[in-house]
């Protein structure tokens, strides 16, 4: 009850805050190139520990933002103990596009950091990706970040300079306790530490660390915090800062030493995963060899309609290239190439996004260029390209599926939200089928028993659809999967899955009954397979586990397991 009268409070609080806020018209500079002219014209919102900037179709996130920052504002304080009294300025862009023709802050600001929160000063940039989850990790490592630069350097020069100079922290402190204060601990993180403890060679947390700092510094301060208790990372901030050490912080605190914590750390994630391991099933198919003598990271692979070609995007630091692969022969051939190599701002892996045709000799491709989203449609018999631009009035497309050999749909954000939509190729008419502030991902078209519909992935909370506007209740919940019927059109949404604490995504048609679909239920990505019966009825069956040794972070149907590995 405390809290709902907290809450209600500070709801009541903020919205007096934005009718009376101000909303001014700023102008920065203009020394990066920029494809639109939406950055002349900057809005305001200024609440009472936040002042927040957005720009042309970007209110609706600019409101998310607020809400959210003022919501974790004090758990992050209780956090880092620390308290400030200037106010943070979040910069807010509709998407990770805008974020790097931004020209606000110095060339530092946009250093490619694997998707850490940029900062200049006290002003925190962040970009919406169609999850309000994402965007609020964000969020919170940016609050963090400020905080702890306060902490650890002071608030003047003198200090920062002193203090630089006195204490000379490792890589992962910091930036492990910032992606902690963003997000305790997650799915991805411990899939993504499993695979490192347990295949790669590496022999105590200061190896892990070296090539790994981010993720090795997130996992020992959640592993602090899980073992010693949530206020001993404020407690050992504190005495670290105090004595300029983090080994003395480490012995006061904890009552072990610095190596002896990081020993016990490396033991702990190592038996834990190797318990684990011995109850998990091997993956059963066959690898798929690709060739990537550099180990660049692969993305949107997807099997052709009749199984025989595979097609990739191979991503180097912003310039990319997609292929198609004969699965039978192992030769491949490029199919288009674009963007460049910049290793000062952060990589889109998002684009170019690829679907194959139902007619299996189309590949319709939707990608970016000077920030206008094109598609492509390629032919893979006379390898010839249709290129045409997308409906404007997409910001950007976030998945992608053909309903018909003429028709797709996708899941999209327009106007700050993401939602679902149909798409005509020839005429470029387009249906909106969700119009509300709820996170709307992964759209697939499925046919089972006749029927057609869209299987998609959402953190709505309720079947029916209408149009709604952000109030109280904030687009944070976790992902289930959702069925749209494309016959009966209905305004009511079948639920899939119902799992408060998981998330689903990644739904896939194997045959006219089953799909597939990917689950961090069990903690461990899994891909796990259902079917609708008679449009409601539902089941689900395991299909297989991970090993251990392998990840499933994208699945496509009939497609088990990629080797990354350079073909002699």
């Amino acid at each position: 009850m405390r809290q709902q009268k907290y809450l209600l409070s500070f709801i009541f609080s903020f919205l007096f805050v934005l009718c009376f806020g101000q909303t001014n018209q700023v102008e920065f500079g203009k020394n990066r190139v920029q494809y639109h002219d939406d950055f002349d014209d900057w809005l305001m919102y200024e609440s009472y520990n936040f002042v927040t900037f957005w720009y042309g179709k970007g209110r609706n996130i600019g409101q998310s933002v607020v809400l959210m920052a003022e919501q974790d504002y004090a758990e992050i304080q209780n956090i880092l103990e620390h308290r400030m009294n200037d106010k943070i300025e979040i910069i807010v862009y509709t998407d990770i596009t805008d974020l790097k023709q931004s020209n606000i802050g110095s060339e530092e600001a946009f250093v490619n950091t694997g998707g850490q929160t940029k900062i200049v000063g006290n002003k925190v940039f962040v970009h919406f990706n169609g999850n309000h989850n994402d965007l609020r990790r964000q969020v919170r490592e940016g609050i963090a970040t400020i905080y702890l630069n306060a902490m650890l350097f002071g608030s003047n020069l003198q200090e920062i300079v002193q203090n630089a100079v006195m204490m000379n922290l490792p890589d992962w402190f910091k930036g492990g306790l910032v992606s902690y204060v963003g997000e305790e601990w997650n799915t991805e993180l411990d899939n993504q530490l499993r695979d490192i403890i347990l295949n790669k060679d590496f022999e105590d947390f200061e190896d892990i660390a070296a090539k790994y700092p981010k993720l090795a510094g997130h996992a020992l301060w959640h592993y602090i915090s899980q073992n010693y208790g949530k206020s001993t990372v404020s407690n050992l901030l504190y005495l670290t800062r105090i004595n300029r050490s983090v080994e003395s912080g480490f012995l006061y605190v904890l009552g072990s030493s610095y190596h002896r914590t990081l020993d016990s750390w490396m033991m702990y994630f190592k038996q834990r995963y190797k318990v684990e391991a011995k109850g998990l099933a091997t993956i059963e198919g066959e690898n798929i060899k690709i060739k990537n003598r550099r180990k660049l990271p692969l993305s949107q692979v997807k099997i052709s309609p009749d199984g025989k070609k595979i097609v990739y995007v191979q991503n180097e630091i912003g310039k990319y290239k997609v292929y198609i692969q004969d699965l039978q022969t192992g030769k491949r051939h490029l199919v288009l190439k674009g963007g460049f190599r910049n290793a000062f701002q952060a990589t889109d892996y998002s684009y170019p996004l690829l679907a194959w045709n139902p007619n299996n000799i189309e590949l319709g491709v939707i990608l970016e260029k000077r920030d206008v989203i094109k598609t492509v449609l390629y032919d893979v018999n006379t390898k010839k390209k249709v290129t045409d631009f997308l409906d404007p009035q997409y910001d950007r497309v976030y998945s992608m599926d053909y309903i018909n050999s003429s028709k797709m749909v996708l899941s999209a954000q327009v106007g700050g939200h993401s939602d679902i939509f149909t798409y005509a190729i020839p005429t470029r008419q387009t249906q909106r089928i969700t119009n509300d502030f709820w996170d709307d991902l992964d759209a697939s078209f499925v046919k089972i028993h006749g029927q057609k519909g869209i299987l998609f992935s959402s953190n709505r909370q309720e079947v029916m659809m209408k149009r709604e506007k952000l109030d109280s209740i904030l687009p944070i919940q976790t992902f289930d999967l959702f069925y749209y019927s494309l016959e009966k059109k209905s305004n009511e949404l079948v639920r899939v899955t119902n799992t408060p604490l998981a998330n689903e995504w990644q739904s896939v048609q194997v045959d006219s009954t089953w799909f597939t679909y990917v689950s961090d239920e069990s903690g461990i990505f899994n891909r796990q397979s259902g079917y609708l019966e008679d449009y409601i009825a539902w089941h689900n069956q395991l299909i297989y586990l991970n090993d251990g040794s392998k990840i499933v972070l994208h699945q496509d149907s009939t497609l088990t397991n990629l080797d990354s590995t350079m073909i002699d």
